[in-house]
C-alpha cells in the first residue's frame, strides 16, 4: 500500500510538466508585433507558412497556451528561407534570407 502511495507520488511532478507543441497558423493569426517585426526586417515575402510553437500549462484547473516562438518558412533545398521570432518580435534564428537594413 505504501509503495503504491510513494510511486504515485512520484509520478505527480511528472503530469505537471508543460506539453510542447508546434501547430501551422495563418498569417492572420500572427501577432501584429512578429508580423511588423518580420516586414521591416525583410519585407513581405509571400507564400509562406507560419507555425507557432508553444507550450501548455495547467494552472489551477485550466490549460493555457504559451507561445513560445512564431516561425515562417518557405520553399526547400537551395531555396529554403527560415526565420524564427519570439512572441515579443525578437529575430532568434534566420537562414536563406537577408535583411533589408543589415545594419539593424
Amino acid at each position: 500500500m505504501y509503495a503504491l502511495l510513494i510511486a504515485l507520488l512520484a509520478a505527480l511532478p511528472l503530469a505537471a510538466q508543460p506539453v510542447k507543441k508546434i501547430q501551422t497558423i495563418t498569417e492572420s493569426e500572427v501577432p501584429a508585433l512578429v508580423r511588423r517585426a518580420f516586414v521591416e526586417n525583410y519585407g513581405n515575402v509571400a507564400d509562406g507558412t507560419w507555425t507557432v510553437a508553444f507550450q501548455v500549462l495547467n494552472t489551477g484547473g485550466k490549460s493555457v497556451a504559451q507561445p513560445l516562438s512564431y516561425t515562417f518558412k518557405k520553399g526547400n533545398g537551395h531555396e529554403k528561407v527560415e526565420v524564427r521570432l519570439s512572441p515579443e518580435g525578437r529575430i532568434e534564428t534566420s537562414k536563406g534570407i537577408e535583411k533589408l537594413n543589415p545594419t539593424s
